[in-house]
């Protein structure tokens, strides 16, 4: 194997608010990833967000895009009640999958998904991108470090 690392090619499911404004942006600047595909039954979406992120492939059928033997990661940004029967078709499909918070609705469908990708190998990760900002984390060891004992705290 050559020195060079080939991108991970990912398949975007939705097309919405959550990808426009962080997955496809981050798709196209990652050095080890690229937007391979996006799928959303709204051809009109679809039709746009193609136009400004030109992923190799759109697709209206999410059964379609996890059999594209070139889509090696799924990332299931749709409505929350969708996301695990989302995540655990692509791993049925062979696909790694990064799923929007929150990972399912019921703790049940949760095991039944952290199961799955113990069973398949493959890896799931949940989409707490905030976890790793650089001001969340200041704000923790600001909290933790300088402010003493905390007695309430009430964020909005």
């Amino acid at each position: 194997m050559s020195g060079e690392q080939r991108a991970l090619k990912v398949g975007v499911l939705g097309a919405g608010q959550i990808s426009q404004a962080a997955h496809f942006e981050a798709c196209r600047k990652a050095e080890n990833a690229e937007l391979h595909a996006v799928c959303d039954v709204a051809e009109d979406l679809l039709e746009r967000v193609a136009a400004i992120h030109a992923p190799k492939k759109v697709y209206g059928d999410y059964a379609a895009m996890i059999s594209d033997p070139d889509v090696d990661a799924v990332i299931v940004a749709i409505a929350d009640q969708v996301h695990v029967p989302m995540a655990l078709e692509a791993l049925e499909a062979g696909k790694h999958v990064l799923v929007e918070k929150p990972m399912g609705v019921t703790v049940e469908e949760c095991e039944v998904l952290r199961a799955a990708a113990r069973a398949t190998g493959l890896v799931v990760q949940v989409g707490t991108e905030k976890r790793f900002d650089e001001g969340i984390a200041f704000a923790r060891d600001f909290i933790r470090e300088q402010m003493g004992e905390m007695i309430a705290l009430k964020v909005w």
